[in-house]
């Protein structure tokens, strides 16, 4: 299931994923004004099935404070707040910062090669661009 509307320039899309267990709502672009209380409507509308709500925060291009106490109030009421990036998990830090409840996950990033030791005295060796 997909809401989307527009007003002006801004926008907010929430898609809903249904599982066996797990309802996971996907937001993407910006939890502002008006999307705030769609975003809390749509949420307070999955409560209804019993299952657990996860939110997944990774597309969201931003939160104004609104969209802060709402995040806030979902995560004390036991959802699961998914972040990905420096700018979301900060933001998802201090929207659970003293919080009771300890239900916010984090996806991993991307693995990365290991990184060669460097040896005392010597610089690492750049890739030439030629």
């Amino acid at each position: 299931m997909r809401r989307a509307q527009a007003v002006t320039n801004v926008m907010l899309r929430i898609t809903i994923h249904e599982a066996d267990t797990v309802c996971r709502l996907e937001l993407a672009g910006r939890l502002v004004g008006p999307w705030v209380d769609e975003t809390e409507e749509v949420w307070r509308a999955s409560l209804r099935s019993a299952k657990q709500i996860e939110v997944d925060t990774r597309q969201l291009t931003g939160v104004d404070d609104c969209g802060k106490r709402l995040l806030s109030a979902m995560h004390r009421n036991g959802v699961h707040l998914i972040a990905e990036g420096v700018w979301m998990t900060a933001l998802i830090d201090e929207v659970v910062a003293g919080q009771p409840c300890n239900s916010t996950t984090r996806r991993p990033q991307r693995e990365r090669a290991p990184r060669k030791p460097n040896l005392p005295g010597k610089f690492p060796a750049r890739e030439s661009n030629k």
